[in-house]
């Protein structure tokens, strides 16, 4: 160990307080980085042609996005990079296998995926109506296509339900059998939002009771942080936990929720568990009338011809975040660039997810200690999804490393009508990917490919 000292290393990290995610506690020491991956960590002084001072900074993992859009584009990768994420999960909606093939030249940050039920194998069959079951037949088919993409690399199977709500009990239970199969958990965006979300956790408890497979559910926020749902939800969760199924959530860290406007979210009656809440209270966020209130008629006008188009909804109850945070079987991830994604337009989770946790929860609400909002977006996504060499700050780990100031660190990023969605943070210094910096506060160096393509094999 204590030759590694007179190395010349890539990067040295030195004076830092060094996260320890795993054991909870924070430790000073420097970190010597040598080809992508961290060579050294201890109290000797070291060498190397780039050495940064971390001195009153927290030296942390690279934060894990297991719930993104990002799916290799360019911009969105670029926003969840600045702040702090170095590895992301996609592939819930269709995937473009040219992009998938365009990441074997390096891509900003790690980018895996998993494959979508509700899109890809869906459709891959024939079934382009989101309404209609599938057979007995298709779905032996879909099965079979879930095996191959599994064997192939991918990190779970995500259920979209509430955007195929023709997904019966005896689909989502023959897939949800192959990812237990290869041990790999399912990811669940449940059928409603609201209070009316409390009837949905039924069938996926069920599908746990009877397959023993690992569930995910996704943004539990933006699914019952509306209407006073979340306590109820939280029960269910434990409860369900009590009986020893296998489950963890997510949430988000914002008070709105941001879709495209022709996906069954908004069906009829969808304002139903919203209170006093109408289609007049929709902020368009993307395309030629963003920024714009919706009405009825432009409502009715955006889904029939502009379906893609995005728009808010600002109905989340605002201390439902904490309820969830406080939760240790509860990450946090951003679901960052769903819809079209370009700058300007969107919501502000693609840019200011990271910051406004450490920001906003541990610093200024003190909801939790810093630590353990660290374990939230490192190791425990890293660990539940099986994300090797990630997560984590120890010798022969990937560096995947993110330095910032715990006192200065928060989102700037807001919602259309409130802000811009896509304005970078402020308090980080530095963000580096396998061993190169892609962001040095807070500016992007010509580092952007130093990200791969990575798979579950």
């Amino acid at each position: 160990m204590f030759s590694d000292a007179y190395k010349i290393f890539d990067i040295a990290v030195t004076g830092g307080k060094i996260a320890d995610v795993e054991s909870g506690r924070f430790y000073e020491g420097n970190i010597g980085i040598l080809n992508g991956s961290i060579e050294y960590i201890g109290d000797a002084t070291i060498f190397a042609k780039k050495n940064i001072d971390a001195s009153g900074r927290v030296v942390s993992p690279g934060f894990i996005d297991f719930h993104s859009h990002i799916d290799g584009n360019t911009y969105s990768g670029e926003c969840l990079v600045r702040q702090g994420g170095t590895t992301t999960l996609g592939g819930e909606r269709m995937i473009n296998s040219k992009r998938v093939r365009s990441l074997a030249d390096g891509f900003i940050v790690n980018q895996g995926y998993s494959v979508s039920q509700s899109f890809v194998l869906r459709q891959a069959v024939g079934i382009h109506d989101s309404k209609r079951p599938a057979t007995r037949g298709e779905i032996s088919i879909m099965t079979n296509l879930a095996r191959h993409f599994l064997s192939n690399g991918a990190y779970s199977i995500n259920f979209a339900l509430e955007l195929v709500p023709g997904t019966s009990f005896d689909e989502l239970l023959a897939i949800a059998n192959v990812a237990k199969e290869f041990d790999r958990p399912i990811t669940v965006h449940m059928r409603k939002d609201g209070m009316e979300a409390l009837d949905c956790f039924r069938e996926i408890i069920d599908v746990g009771k009877l397959t023993g497979v690992k569930i995910q559910i996704l943004q539990l926020m933006y699914m019952v942080g509306i209407g006073g749902a979340m306590p109820k939800a939280i029960e269910i969760i434990e409860d369900a936990l009590d009986r020893g199924l296998d489950i963890t959530c997510d949430s988000g860290v914002y008070d709105a929720y941001c879709a495209s406007v022709g996906t069954g979210i908004f069906d009829k009656g969808f304002e139903k568990g919203y209170g006093n809440f109408s289609v007049n209270d929709l902020i368009v966020s993307s395309g030629i009338y963003c920024g714009s209130n919706c009405t009825a008629e432009l409502f009715d006008e955006l889904r029939k011809d502009y379906p893609q188009t995005l728009v808010t909804a600002f109905v989340c109850d605002p201390e439902a975040v904490e309820m969830a945070l406080k939760k240790d079987y509860i990450y946090v991830s951003t679901n960052a660039a769903d819809g079209p994604h370009y700058p300007g337009i969107g919501a502000p989770e693609v840019a200011g997810t990271y910051p406004r946790l450490l920001g906003k929860y541990v610093r200024e609400n003190r909801t939790l200690p810093l630590i353990e909002a660290l374990r939230k977006i490192t190791i425990l996504p890293a660990r539940r999804f099986g994300i090797d060499n990630v997560g984590e700050i120890k010798q022969g780990m990937n560096a995947d490393i993110v330095i910032f100031d715990p006192d200065t660190i928060d989102d700037r990023a807001d919602f259309i009508g409130r802000g811009r969605p896509d304005l970078p943070p402020v308090g980080i210094d530095y963000v580096i990917v396998n061993g190169e910096i892609v962001v040095d506060h807070g500016e992007l160096t010509e580092n952007t490919k130093a990200g791969r393509l990575i798979k579950k094999l």
